[in-house]
């Protein structure tokens, strides 16, 4: 028979072990946590003039801190600079950039029209690395009312075809939009859209409100990531014949679209793991994504960073 002090030393060992079997149990990080292990980076993040760039400059950030690494969080911080700025001008490690608007940030940016590998190919020798871009294209949306989608519109072809065939179909975009190549002037290009068919230059804002009522605008061409969008119940057409993704002549342009993260050389080179981690982040920001990540942020008010992260926890990339 066992005496008190063999049974204390029995518990005691009983519960040793279950403490060392939970300290063990492997416990949920995430997918970003298993592709690299990022710990001793640190990364200063900068970017965020606008609500989708410190959304996108916050995503970073969880992104490589879920992985381990370290960060100075500039995000939408004053006088923080363009990662695409010289080093002279700029602390920043890491940032994001949009691929088809890359033209306009340096003088010497060529055509639009240049490839992601161009783009890429010609900043590696500024000293910067492109990761990959995200699945969202930076283009405009041709958007209606989910009634109007209802009733037979899947495609810009769709739309163009009931144009052609009805006179009460109206067509809104910004004044700027209207001349722009890449955006509603050069959809009805593109699409064959003739002058039978009415045009209204109209505010951003009310082109989205006018085509969601469906009083004044059939359709509407609006910036494709608004989060007014799903707020509104809009529905976005496909772009079947690639009407935004131009170059300002008219060409295909393999370059435009997406949003991608942008290193200097030597940080990305000290811990080149880190393109897995982002490219697994990028490649699920779709348009859909970015709409109702906007709408938490410019509908409901909600901080960038409580809506990454928060979406980010949804999505299984984070714990």
């Amino acid at each position: 028979m066992r005496g008190p002090s063999s049974l204390l030393v029995t518990t005691l060992v009983l519960v040793g072990a279950l403490l060392a079997a939970c300290g063990t149990a492997p416990r949920p990080v995430g997918l970003l946590a298993s592709l690299a292990d990022l710990r001793g980076a640190r990364y200063v993040v900068g970017g965020g003039e606008t609500d989708e760039l410190e959304l996108l400059c916050q995503l970073g950030v969880a992104a490589v801190e879920a992985a381990g690494a370290r960060t100075d969080d500039q995000c939408r911080k004053i006088g923080s600079v363009d990662v695409r700025a010289s080093e002279s001008e700029s602390e920043v490690d890491t940032g994001w950039a949009y691929v088809g608007r890359a033209d306009r940030n340096l003088d010497d940016r060529p055509d639009p029209a240049t490839s992601f590998a161009e783009l890429a190919r010609l900043d590696a020798a500024e000293g910067l690395t492109w990761l990959a871009p995200t699945a969202a294209a930076d283009t405009p949306a041709v958007v209606v009312s989910a009634p109007v989608a209802a009733s037979g519109l899947r495609t810009v072809s769709d739309l163009a075809a009931r144009a052609a065939a009805d006179p009460r179909v109206v067509l809104c975009g910004t004044p700027e939009s209207a001349r722009d190549p890449r955006g509603l002037g050069g959809l009805l290009a593109v699409y064959g859209i003739g002058p039978a068919t009415p045009v209204r230059a109209v505010d951003g804002g009310a082109v989205l409100a006018d085509t969601a009522r469906g009083t004044t605008c059939t359709a509407g061409v609006v910036p494709g990531t608004s989060g007014r969008i799903p707020a509104l119940g809009l529905v976005a057409l496909v772009d079947d014949r690639d009407a935004f993704g131009r170059a300002l002549d008219g060409r295909p342009a393999p370059g435009r679209g997406g949003a991608a993260p942008v290193m200097r050389t030597p940080v990305f080179a000290a811990h080149p793991q880190v393109a897995a981690v982002l490219d697994a982040l990028t490649a699920r920001l779709t348009d859909d994504v970015l709409r109702e990540l906007d709408r938490r942020i410019t509908v409901e008010g909600r901080d960038p960073r409580d809506v990454a992260r928060t979406w980010m926890r949804e999505a299984g990339l984070i714990a």
